[in-house]
C-alpha cells in the first residue's frame, strides 16, 4: 500500500496550533493509559494551543489494537480519522477531535467497538465541518498511521534520550515529563513544563 501522508504533516506528526512551546505526544488510540493521560491534560494542553502558546504534534501509534486482540483496528483507523481531520485544513480542532476518540475507544473486553459513523458523528461533535467520510471509509491514511508506528517504536526521540518502547510518551519543550502518580499531579507537572519551556 503506498503511504499517503496527510496534507500539513510535520514529519510522523499531526501538528495543532502555532505557538512556540513545541509540545510531543506519542500515543495510541487504543491504550488505556493514553487515555487517562488525556483525562488529566487534555485540557492543560488543548489551552495552550487554543491560547497561542504550544504547537500539538500528536505522533500517532498502531500497535495496542493487535495487543488487545482488536480486529477492527481501531488504533489505524482512529488515528486515519484524525490525519483526515488535519488533510481537510481543520488542524485546529484535532485536540478537541483526539479527545473524544479517546474517550470513545474500543474497550479491551471488546464489547464496544466505534464504528466509522460513530467517528464520523465524534468528528463533528469535535466541530470539524469538513467531510471526512471518504477518507474514513478508504482509511487514506491508514498505511501512514502504520508507517508512524514502525518509524517510532525502538527510535529515540530527537533531543532526548528516550526511546520509544511504549505509550504514552509526552514531550514538552524538549523535555520529557514523568507521568507516573496522581493525575492532579500530572496535570500540574505539564503546567509548569509549558509555563518553563515558555521561558
Amino acid at each position: 500500500l503506498a503511504v499517503v501522508a496527510p496534507a500539513g504533516a510535520d514529519g510522523y506528526g499531526l501538528p495543532a496550533g502555532t505557538g512556540t512551546v513545541e509540545i510531543q505526544l506519542f500515543t495510541d488510540l487504543s491504550c488505556p493509559y493514553c487515555r487517562m493521560l488525556e483525562e488529566a491534560t487534555g485540557d492543560v494542553l488543548s489551552e495552550a494551543v487554543a491560547a497561542g502558546t504550544a504547537t500539538l504534534t500528536i505522533h500517532p501509534l498502531n500497535f495496542v489494537s493487535a495487543k488487545h486482540g482488536d480486529d477492527t483496528a481501531w488504533s489505524t483507523r482512529a488515528a486515519n480519522a484524525l490525519a483526515a481531520a488535519l488533510d481537510a485544513g481543520q488542524g485546529d480542532r484535532i485536540p478537541a477531535f483526539y479527545a473524544l476518540l479517546q474517550e470513545n475507544q474500543t474497550t479491551t473486553d471488546g464489547t464496544t467497538h466505534p464504528s466509522d459513523a460513530d467517528i464520523l458523528a465524534l468528528a463533528q461533535q469535535a466541530g470539524i465541518t469538513a467531510d471526512l467520510s471518504d477518507a474514513v471509509a478508504s482509511q487514506r491514511f491508514g498505511a501512514w498511521v502504520q508507517a508512524s508506528n514502525d518509524h517510532w517504536l525502538g527510535s529515540t526521540i530527537a533531543g532526548t534520550e528516550k526511546v520509544v518502547s511504549g505509550v504514552p510518551v509526552l514531550v514538552i519543550g524538549g523535555k520529557v515529563i514523568a507521568l507516573d502518580g496522581e493525575a492532579t499531579d500530572v496535570a500540574q507537572r505539564v503546567q509548569a513544563a509549558i509555563a518553563d519551556a515558555q521561558g
